[in-house]
C-alpha cells in the first residue's frame, strides 16, 4: 500500500472521534492548552483518564511527530494534574491518520505496542474508513455498550413469565419459551414435547 488518503479526512477524523468521546462521558479541555485547541487536536478527560486526540494527514508525518506530541500530553498531565489522582496515570494518546501505511511498514505497529509515558491508540487508512472505525479504535477508553444491552436483555426474560402471568397468560409456558429462547431451540418443537407429556 502506498500512502493515499482515504474519504475521511483529518477534520471528520477529529469531529467523529471527539463526538465518540463526548458520547462516552468525556469533557474537552478547552482555553487552557492552545496545542491541544486547534483543528487536528482535542483533549479530553473524564474522572479516570486523560485522552489527547491528533489527526495527521499522512502516516510518514503521524511517525515522525508522535513523540513531541506525546511529551507535550505528558507535560499537560504532570503539570496540571495532581500527582494523588488516579487520572494522573492513566493518559491515552490517540494518533489517527486517513492516510495508508506504508508498505511493510513496522513502525505503526511499534507504536501501538509502545506503552512507555503514555498508552497509544493507533489507527491509519483501512482502519479508517467510516465513523464506525474510529467507534472501534476509542473503544478501549468508552463504556460498555453492547455487553450492558445483552444484560438487559437477560434480565427483561427473566421478569418475562411473571409479567405475562398477570395478564392471566400461563407462567409456565412462558417460562418454557424463555428457556428454549435461551437455548436456542425451536420455540414450537418445546412447545408440542410439552403437550405430548401431558
Amino acid at each position: 500500500m502506498t500512502e493515499s488518503t482515504s474519504r475521511l479526512t483529518c477534520t471528520d477524523l477529529i469531529a467523529t472521534a471527539s463526538q465518540a468521546l463526548s458520547d462516552g462521558g468525556y469533557s474537552r479541555i478547552s482555553g487552557k492548552f492552545p496545542e491541544w485547541d486547534t483543528p487536528t487536536s482535542r483533549l479530553f478527560e473524564d474522572e479516570y483518564s486523560v485522552v489527547g486526540i491528533v489527526a495527521f494527514d499522512t502516516c510518514i508525518e503521524l511517525i515522525k511527530s508522535w513523540p513531541d506530541v506525546q511529551g507535550t500530553l505528558v507535560d499537560v498531565i504532570s503539570g496540571h494534574i495532581g500527582r494523588q489522582e488516579s487520572k494522573s496515570w492513566d493518559g491515552y494518546l490517540v494518533l489517527l491518520s486517513p492516510a495508508l501505511a506504508p508498505s511493510g511498514d513496522k513502525e505503526i505497529e511499534a507504536i501501538r505496542s509502545n506503552t512507555t509515558r503514555l498508552r497509544k491508540l493507533v489507527a491509519t487508512g483501512d482502519d479508517l474508513r467510516s465513523a464506525t472505525n474510529i467507534e472501534r479504535t476509542l473503544r478501549p477508553l468508552l463504556p460498555f455498550g453492547q455487553e450492558q444491552s445483552d444484560a438487559a436483555l437477560g434480565s427483561v426474560l427473566d421478569f418475562l413469565p411473571k409479567l405475562l402471568a398477570k395478564s392471566d397468560i400461563n407462567e409456565g409456558t412462558t417460562q418454557l419459551l424463555v428457556d428454549a429462547f435461551r437455548e436456542q431451540s425451536p420455540l414450537m418443537e418445546r412447545l408440542h414435547q410439552v403437550q405430548d407429556k401431558q
